[in-house]
């Protein structure tokens, strides 16, 4: 069994946003409006740790965020397919419609 494998910028983000009940309801609607609102309330998420008009303060919210970027490593959030992660937010809910 292969144990090297580190996921990309796109599969750690778009694996993260959309199940975390803190974040997912305003990354859809951002996701919504187009892939750059997207990108960039998430990268006031992870970069500014501001969630709109929000500063995140909480622990646990800052220790998910940092383990988010470690886990994107060397490309970060610059590497993401920022499409790819809209598709993530937005398919699974026009499927259920």
């Amino acid at each position: 069994m292969r144990t090297d494998y580190h996921p990309t910028p796109t599969e750690v983000v778009a694996s993260w946003i959309p199940h975390d009940a803190r974040w997912h309801e305003a990354a859809r609607a951002a996701a919504a409006v187009g892939s750059d609102e997207l990108r960039r309330y998430v990268t006031a998420l992870v970069h500014e740790q501001r969630d709109g008009d929000r500063e995140l303060g909480d622990e646990y919210d800052l220790r998910s965020i940092g383990a988010v970027v470690e886990d994107m490593g060397v490309g970060g959030l610059a590497a993401v397919e920022w499409n790819k992660v809209r598709d993530a937010l937005l398919l699974p809910l026009t499927k259920r419609i």
